[in-house]
């Protein structure tokens, strides 16, 4: 979460609390930490798909476990390990070793293989805006004009806004390290991303591959929800962010790709329409996230 100019006091405390979710220790971990070539690192912005591929990965390596009491337990948070007492070094109970991170590439550790997902952006900010909405900050604290012109603020450190994460990958996309997936596409056709998962991952065991996509539905993760709710992360970090202990982040899978859109009024997706155009068609000539979504498809069908 970035910094912004403005009145409402509630976006500077969100701000602060969002500072202090990593310590300077963990955040020197992360940048010291090599992966080995067979980790998977799944690197999305925050909100797009994120927890889905962690379970996808989870459920491909391991022929259906589910014995966690959280993902972040077994695809481990690169970017709050150290500060959640986990051992980025430690071994995996199954193969390969798995792990997820917000980074964007600059300050993404090298060297493993990466699955990239990227979000409608509107969608994106206002799942992020559901999630942190009741621990974060109170809902009348907070409009979603103001969380969203907040989010989409320019940032410089690790973890970069939407805009800047998709620019620091899009270069990537055809190395053989990289697999780019789109979250529309993965609703579309949920059993073609997971065979694609598979397939990068070295996995070809087919019961492995059913099992997974039946085990990765929306229908399915909602049944454990609590397992998907950032528990591991808000039971060591939310005293320091000044969140009450015990208290647990909102965990909303609506899958949906257009609320987003639908909810925000004209100003805030024109802002979020300003910022794409400056950072991204500035680079790549596209015109909004449909445009990047449709060039994406002709490449790979090329």
């Amino acid at each position: 979460m970035s910094t912004s100019q403005g009145g409402n006091p509630a976006i500077k405390q969100l701000n602060q609390r969002m500072s202090r979710l990593m310590t300077n220790e963990g955040r020197q971990k992360v940048l010291s930490f090599v992966p080995r070539s067979s980790d998977v690192i799944v690197a999305t912005p925050p909100k797009c798909g994120t927890t889905w591929i962690q379970q996808i990965m989870h459920q491909l390596r391991s022929g259906g476990d589910m014995t966690f009491t959280d993902i972040d337990e077994v695809v481990p948070w690169i970017d709050l390990a150290y500060d959640v007492g986990q051992d980025l070094d430690a071994e995996h109970k199954y193969q390969p070793r798995c792990f997820k991170t917000h980074a964007w590439y600059e300050v993404c550790p090298k060297g493993a293989k990466y699955i990239v997902v990227y979000r409608e952006p509107c969608a994106s900010f206002y799942s992020a805006f559901n999630f942190l909405k009741g621990t974060h900050f109170q809902p009348e604290e907070i409009t979603l004009d103001e969380f969203v012109k907040n989010m989409i603020s320019p940032n410089e450190k690790m973890r970069a806004n939407y805009f800047q994460h998709l620019l620091s990958w899009w270069p990537k996309r055809n190395d053989p390290n990289v697999l780019f997936l789109l979250y529309e596409d993965m609703l579309d056709d949920l059993e073609s991303a997971v065979r694609a998962v598979a397939t990068f991952m070295g996995i070809e065991d087919e019961a492995s591959i059913t099992n997974a996509v039946k085990m990765s539905t929306f229908d399915f993760m909602k049944q454990s929800r609590d397992k998907f709710a950032s528990n591991l992360v808000s039971s060591y970090r939310n005293k320091a962010l000044g969140i009450p202990e015990g208290a647990v982040w909102q965990c909303v899978a609506t899958g949906s790709a257009t609320k987003g859109r639908e909810v925000m009024d004209e100003g805030t997706k024109q802002a979020v329409q300003k910022m794409w155009n400056e950072i991204v068609t500035k680079e790549t000539g596209f015109q909004d996230y449909s445009d990047f979504r449709d060039a994406l498809k002709k490449e790979k069908q090329s």
